[in-house]
């Protein structure tokens, strides 16, 4: 029998984990509409809601004092000592701390709260307001780019990027569309998931679900959610290899999608996405290998380079983010690389910065191995779909923008909370057993 003292115990933790859910899915309405003079404060606003997570766990037995949070913490004060040396405003430094390190702790502690069943209800209010999402999506795209519901973070006039044709690249209810792309992306591995598995989720809800998210790629004008979305395909295919009885269902899926981007080819929707990869060829060139391959690929060999001429104890934490570019500067920048592993080398050094590469790897690493691993004994691919569809992020994305960070800690939280059978757990101590479910 389940234990009520651990249950009351739990509760707190679970309840912050929605906060942080929601508050993922509203920071950018928040910043850009309801509040845009906080805009600022705004960006931070899930960092309490960690603090308390881990306070609740600490009081519930199971914050996850593991030897990957020990080595998060030797890194964590590595990078403070560093900061010192470099003689880095604090600010900036704490900023830092904050980017790389403060809510790693909490991709563990989501698995400890929550199970299978708990990430398929996520799954479900992903799926509820992929749809709403897309429809403001589309009101973005017929709207001015100076009209206010494309209106920048602290309800900035042209705060958007703009796409081609005179559109610009619907954020929805994001500050910008960095955090479509990811959200998009999650969805999409849930749509799967739905897909292969008839009854885990409303027929109708589903479909509605599943036609908001193809056609969010032709509306957004953004290469990065087609390759995100391409990544989940290639990922729901390899579960195929071991779950070939529901490639059926994959496989007529995937012809509907396709007659229904057949249907929308002559609309200006698909019209500016097809511009705006044409004007990156030209600019580029290359076509698919320019605009895709050679745009992940990029991010993990430019690295090397950099560490070559990375100072030996690094720059100071934080120096190469945007808003620590700011609090130096006075302008949106970025003061040492724009790409994320070479930022973290220009701050901590080539020592300490490829050991935090190395652990971004590993988790990548032990999702990939965990997920799959599930997916041979239970033939459940969601945990797989969801590693897919946060993976690069969690490798190699920009952590210094709020949406960026909160996608990867959320994403690997529930892949591997995905992991866990509720109906295979021993009702136990949570804080004594939960360890051993997580693959």
């Amino acid at each position: 029998m389940t234990d009520p003292d651990s249950t009351r115990a739990l509760t707190p933790v679970r309840v912050t984990i929605w906060i942080y859910f929601w508050l993922l899915l509203g920071e950018g309405m928040l910043r850009k509409w309801v509040l845009p003079e906080y805009s600022d404060l705004l960006f931070i606003i899930r960092d309490p809601v960690v603090v308390v997570a881990y306070l609740f766990a600490l009081r519930a037995g199971i914050f996850p004092f593991r030897p990957a949070i020990v080595a998060v913490a030797l890194m964590t004060a590595a990078s403070l000592a560093l900061s010192l040396y470099n003689e880095v405003p604090l600010i900036v430094t704490l900023f830092g701390v904050r980017t790389d390190f403060l809510h790693l702790p909490f991709i563990f502690i989501i698995p400890r709260a929550m199970d299978r069943d708990d990430v398929a209800l996520l799954g479900k209010w992903l799926l509820i307001t992929s749809i709403p999402i897309f429809l403001l999506m589309v009101v973005q795209f017929n709207s001015d780019p100076t009209s206010w519901v494309n209106s920048g973070v602290g309800a900035g006039v042209n705060g958007q990027i703009r796409g081609a044709m005179g559109k610009i690249r619907a954020p929805g209810p994001f500050s910008f569309i960095t955090g479509v792309v990811l959200y998009y992306s999650l969805v999409s591995a849930f749509v799967v998931d739905g897909v292969t598995h008839p009854g885990a989720y409303a027929r109708p809800l589903l479909l509605l679900a599943s036609v908001a998210t193809l056609l969010a790629i032709p509306i957004s004008i953004s290469r990065s959610l087609l390759m995100g979305i391409l990544i989940v395909a290639a990922f729901s295919g390899a579960a195929m290899l071991r779950e070939s009885r529901r490639l059926p269902r994959l496989v007529g899926a995937s012809i509907g999608a396709a007659c229904l981007l057949g249907a929308i080819a002559n609309t200006i929707y698909v019209q500016a996405f097809v511009t705006r990869w044409d004007e990156a060829v030209e600019a580029g060139g290359g076509g698919f290998r320019g605009n895709v391959l050679e745009r992940v690929t990029g991010a993990f060999t430019e690295p090397f380079s950099t560490a070559a001429n990375a100072p030996l104890l690094g720059r100071g934490i934080g120096l190469g983010t945007v808003a620590g570019a700011r609090m130096m500067t006075g302008q949106s920048s970025f003061l040492l690389s724009e790409s994320e592993l070479s930022r973290d080398l220009l701050e901590l050094g080539p020592v300490l910065g490829f050991a935090f590469i190395a652990w971004r790897g590993w988790l990548v690493l032990h999702l990939l191995r965990g997920s799959w691993k599930v997916l041979g004994k239970r033939g459940d691919p969601l945990p797989w779909l969801i590693t897919g569809a946060i993976a690069l992020n969690v490798l190699s994305g920009q952590w210094g923008p709020a949406t960026h960070l909160g996608f990867a800690v959320f994403g690997a939280g529930i892949a591997l909370a995905a992991m866990k059978d509720s109906s295979e757990e021993e009702q136990q101590d949570p804080g004594a057993t939960m360890e051993a479910k997580i693959p």
